[in-house]
């Protein structure tokens, strides 16, 4: 073996050792640093929205009040897939037992029904990103750590695709009306979009009054808006004015 091929096996083996090396590192370094930080429960995030009033919070009150027999449904919803269980009628009001509950059983259909699949949930620091993706009014358009050290991020949802938009600032993007009417049927807010409508999380009432029907979000429903506009809702400022029916047609 010559000179230049002992050089070349040397150089080739040096580029194995490292790359191992560097994806050790990028893999453990992580770990390491954020070893001794704790992960926020979601109960956390609840008081967390309520303290600081983000629009999270002003939405979730908003739907417990104009729809208070799909919030009642949701506070007797019990899944144990999402670790949720009934909560007595006495404490069926908004607080951060029955956010926290809305945002476990939003995330886990929001899992189900594989929406992370579209929709990713990081917005990275490159300059295509914040073109796209960049939303005035809020403090931080690119994503941070902090934002993925929470119990709703595992498994982490940064996506694997983008035929939809990114929803990490969803909360900055649309208001809770246009979101309830986008979920149950999505051309009515995005004329060729591809998503399909999900009817499954609305239900038909009668106005009492009026006699109109009209379609509205069932327990699930008012669960997976919560959780959707839950998303960057901590970068906001509060709240737009909102339609949350979807009509009837």
């Amino acid at each position: 073996m010559g000179k230049m091929e002992r050089f070349a096996f040397v150089a080739l083996v040096a580029g194995i050792i490292f790359f191992l090396f560097a994806d050790f590192v990028s893999w453990a370094l992580p770990m390491f640093v954020m070893k001794d930080i704790p992960k926020k429960s979601v109960i956390d995030l609840a008081k967390e929205a309520k303290s600081k009033n983000t629009t999270a919070w002003s939405d979730f009150k908003k739907v417990a009040t104009i729809y208070p027999e799909s919030f009642k449904k949701l506070c007797e919803y019990e899944d144990a897939f999402s670790g949720v269980s009934k909560i007595p009628a006495d404490k069926c009001q908004p607080n951060e037992e029955t956010l926290a509950k809305a945002l476990k059983v939003g995330h886990r259909w929001y899992v189900a029904e594989g929406c992370w699949n579209c929709h990713s949930q990081m917005v990275r620091p490159v300059s295509n990103e914040t073109l796209r993706f960049g939303i005035p009014g809020v403090s931080n358009t690119v994503s941070y750590p902090s934002e993925f050290n929470n119990e709703l991020q595992a498994p982490v949802l940064w996506g694997t695709k983008r035929v939809g938009q990114d929803l990490i600032r969803e909360a900055a993007v649309h208001n809770l009306g246009w979101q309830a009417a986008h979920l149950y049927k999505p051309t009515s807010t995005s004329p060729g979009s591809v998503m399909p409508g999900y009817p499954w999380y609305f239900e038909e009432v009668k106005d009492p009054k009026t006699g109109e029907t009209k379609i509205v979000p069932n327990e699930r429903g008012v669960a997976l808006l919560t959780y959707i506009m839950w998303l960057g809702s901590w970068e906001v400022k509060p709240p737009k004015d909102f339609r949350l029916e979807a009509a009837a047609k």
